[in-house]
């Protein structure tokens, strides 16, 4: 029966060792981590060790803010520069389109029209763009400007009016919009 014993005792030592001899090589901070392109549409994939972080499609907006600066002359035009300050996730390489869209500050935000092509959207709303490609990811806009004419806002002279804006990011590539900015008030008198 020692025998036995023995043997079953051995046995299972023999099993520890092992365990310990394949635990010994492994080693987490060896696990080498890189990109993997499952599809040409599927978003990029990282695996390292049981951690999966898959990379979206879509690029990301993180607003940061945004002011009007009045009173600016541009190729002999007088009007007001919006100055934004933002953050593209996901975007790198991606052609871009920065839109500010102009609305009166009322309960309905009633949107600004305008016959003026350059500074209009589809449906004639005021709106000013910027084209523009992130080089980085994120990339990181801290003064990103629009200029709009004050004759595009189609207003009286020397009225006072309040108004608002939104920013709006759209990836030109894809063809959507991806990220909407809050509402930014300001107050123009109309020179």
């Amino acid at each position: 029966m020692r025998k036995q014993d023995l043997k079953f005792k051995l046995f299972v030592l023999g099993i520890l060792a092992c365990a310990l001899v394949a635990l010994a090589g492994f080693t987490p901070t060896s696990a080498s981590r890189g990109r993997q392109n499952l599809k040409t549409n599927d978003p990029q994939v990282n695996v390292a060790r049981n951690n999966l972080t898959i990379v979206p499609d879509d690029p990301e907006a993180i607003y940061e803010g945004a002011r009007i600066v009045h009173n600016v002359t541009v190729d002999g035009e007088k009007g007001m520069r919006v100055h934004a300050k933002f953050r593209v996730k996901y975007g790198l390489d991606v052609p871009c389109m920065l839109i500010a869209y102009f609305y009166f500050d009322d309960e309905k935000a009633t949107p600004l029209k305008t016959d003026d092509p350059n500074y209009r959207s589809k449906n004639g709303i005021v709106s000013a763009h910027a084209n523009f490609t992130p080089a980085y990811d994120p990339a990181v806009y801290n003064d990103l400007q629009l200029f709009v004419p004050y004759e595009a806002l189609n207003m009286a002279s020397g009225d006072d009016y309040d108004l608002k804006f939104y920013l709006a990011l759209y990836d030109k590539e894809g063809g959507r919009f991806f990220g909407k900015s809050g509402w930014y008030k300001f107050h123009l008198t109309m020179p």
